[in-house]
């Protein structure tokens, strides 16, 4: 910042000095000289210069609703605490979406300074070589590793490229009253088949759908792996993807959708709009239930909802995914903002705000700690079944398929998912025409 010339400080004292004279509050002299300075007194150079401006760290992440909602509060919170940094929001329809805004802001050198992935989407950012590994950051003390759930999902071959953000785990909601009605005891069904029955029986007697199906790849390798499927063979050489267990939990969702018209499933619009709808459509009594995840929590009126763990599919037991959303720093941004962002990862991390998060959200907190808060059992008193995302996570939660081909194997999946949910193509045909294609990628992996 310049200084001002010493003659117009003088004229500016002067004139000032003079009006304060007028309305009787004072009496000065233009000679700032005149009287001994206070030595505790700040000088001139300090006293006029602005404070100084606070580190701008974008922010990328696609979360709506009351996820959206309680972000943003965290943000604010973070950012009137922290007098160094600035936390600034980019927000993103979806994970989707997030990943194309990354890849797009990469590819012009001006990353931000964090993001939050979905573990395809970290996947396939790990593969392109532009996370910074975090190890210099989650070995300091403060961290406490050790309490943190999942922290294993973020290592990338040699590096931990990613640490929870939060977990999720896919969940089975439906209405209570809908299956008090007709003496379906949700706890007591023993596959997703017999789902499929108490749905037929409420579409019957409704005229409603029985059971919604998410538009969402990882549900359907839910199902799968809940047959006992697998995406590749134990080797790793061979994808799996049109085996018998694939095409026959597939099959039987197309048929119920499409055939039977005892489910169904909700596509398209922005972001997670297609989420949303879901979620509406059971809550204004249009649906009877619907798999969802574990951050729907937040969104959900438990008077009129309860919440169910995943059924296994043809004898097999459930095998749902319990999955880290990842929180992602780059190589490519300025060292103080990766700085910025470990300090906004590390407060969103602590055992009463992950737990917050967790209370608000619905999805499961990250620390081991988080469970003994009090703001963690106070929610267990209010709601009984906000325990039942990590019950499922700790009894039938298994890892998420580490993907070496970067995101390809489940790309070829999501366009699979389309055809058999939306176009009603038979599953063995859209599994068979994605295990090509999938198992082409993974060659080119394994030659190299």
């Amino acid at each position: 910042m310049n200084k001002p010339k010493r003659n117009l400080k003088k004229a500016i004292l002067s004139s000032l000095c003079f009006t304060l004279i007028l309305t009787g509050i004072i009496g000065c002299s233009s000679n700032n000289t005149s009287s001994p300075k206070n030595a505790n007194e700040p000088s001139e150079t300090n006293a006029t210069s602005a404070p100084k401006e606070k580190v701008k760290l974008e922010f990328y992440y696609g979360l709506g609703g009351k996820l959206g909602e309680t972000m943003d509060k965290i943000i604010k919170d973070f950012n009137s605490g922290n007098e160094r940094y600035e936390v600034v929001p980019i927000v993103q329809g979806d994970y989707g979406e997030t990943l194309q805004a990354l890849q797009a802001s990469l590819a012009a050198n001006k990353p931000p300074a964090l993001a939050i992935n979905g573990y395809p989407e970290f996947m396939k950012l790990a593969n392109s070589e532009v996370l910074l590994p975090l190890e210099e950051y989650i070995d300091q003390p403060e961290y406490n590793k050790d309490d943190v759930l999942l922290l294993e999902q973020g290592k990338y071959k040699d590096a931990t490229l990613g640490v929870p953000a939060y977990v999720s785990t896919q969940m089975m909601y439906y209405r209570k009253d809908i299956f008090e009605k007709y003496n379906i005891d949700y706890d007591s069904l023993e596959s997703f088949e017999q789902l499929a029955e108490a749905a037929k029986l409420i579409k019957e007697k409704e005229g409603i759908s029985g059971w919604s199906i998410m538009w969402y790849g990882e549900h359907m390798i839910d199902y799968a792996r809940s047959t006992g499927g697998d995406i590749v063979s134990e080797d790793g050489k061979t994808v799996t993807i049109d085996s018998d267990e694939w095409i026959y939990a597939w099959d039987n969702i197309r048929k119920w959708i499409h055939e039977d018209k005892i489910m169904d499933t909700v596509y398209g619009g922005n972001g997670w709009e297609w989420w949303y709808k879901t979620i509406d459509n059971v809550m204004n009594g249009k649906s009877a239930g619907y798999t969802g995840s574990s951050g729907d929590g937040g969104d959900l009126d438990f008077s009129k909802m309860a919440t169910g763990m995943q059924k296994g599919f043809n004898g097999s037991k459930p095998r749902p995914v319990a999955v880290s959303v990842m929180f992602n720093l780059f190589k490519s941004s300025p060292k103080e903002q990766q700085q910025g962002a470990w300090e906004f990862v590390k407060f969103f991390s602590e055992a009463n705000q992950t737990a917050s998060w967790s209370v608000e959200t619905g999805y499961i907190p990250i620390r081991n700690s988080a469970v003994e808060t009090e703001i963690y059992k106070n929610k267990l008193k209010e709601n009984p079944y906000f325990s039942i995302p990590l019950e499922q996570a700790k009894t039938n939660g298994i890892p998420p398929f580490v993907d070496p081909t970067g995101g390809k194997i489940y790309a070829e999946i999501d366009l699979a998912k389309d055809k058999v949910l939306i176009e009603n193509v038979p599953a063995a045909e859209a599994l068979k025409e994605a295990k090509k294609k999938a198992q082409a990628e993974l060659d080119k992996v394994l030659k190299k």
